[in-house]
């Protein structure tokens, strides 16, 4: 059984850093969006760019909203069922889902092309692998994550049951 304070600890870390790497993606996709938006894309797979990066700018807007609502409900109403384990175990999950369909999408798009070769036919393309870098590291934050509310999830089987569970363990 996990104490409280390991609980809090590890929610605190990973959530912490959840938000924080969340929030960096955001600035970088949203100003990629804006960017593009007023310059237009790059001129190869322009459909391509255009739809991969917005939905890694929908995965961390997501992220950095529950982000927020989570890690500010669980150290205010921890014991409240409201930010229990289910509360916390779907949107990990969907923001898991959205990063890991961008990352893996933008980096399959990106893979081939040199940003030192590419020139001006490519507007910003190293600022585009700062964005996968960022969102591979968020997808991974977020597995981990997701694998520590699935353990809790597995211990609280045993007691009331995962959706009538805190993440305490009572």
């Amino acid at each position: 059984m996990p104490s409280d304070r390991a609980v809090r600890i590890t929610h605190s870390v990973l959530f912490g850093l959840t938000l924080l790497v969340s929030i960096i993606a955001l600035i970088i996709s949203a100003t990629l969006v804006a960017h593009y938006n007023n310059e237009g894309y790059p001129p190869v797979h322009t459909g391509a760019y255009t739809a991969r990066i917005r939905i890694l700018l929908v995965a961390s807007v997501w992220t950095t909203f529950f982000g927020i609502i989570l890690t500010v409900g669980f150290q205010l109403l921890g014991t409240h069922l409201i930010f229990g384990i289910l509360s916390h175990l779907i949107p990990v999950a969907i923001g898991f889902i959205l990063y890991l369909i961008g990352s893996a999408s933008l980096t399959g798009l990106t893979a081939k092309i040199d940003c030192g070769k590419s020139g001006d036919s490519f507007s910003r393309c190293g600022v585009v692998k700062g964005l996968v870098v960022i969102s591979w590291i968020d997808t991974i934050i977020l597995l981990l994550t997701l694998i520590f509310i699935i353990v809790l999830a597995f211990v609280a089987r045993g007691r009331y049951g995962v959706h009538k569970s805190t993440l305490y363990a009572d």
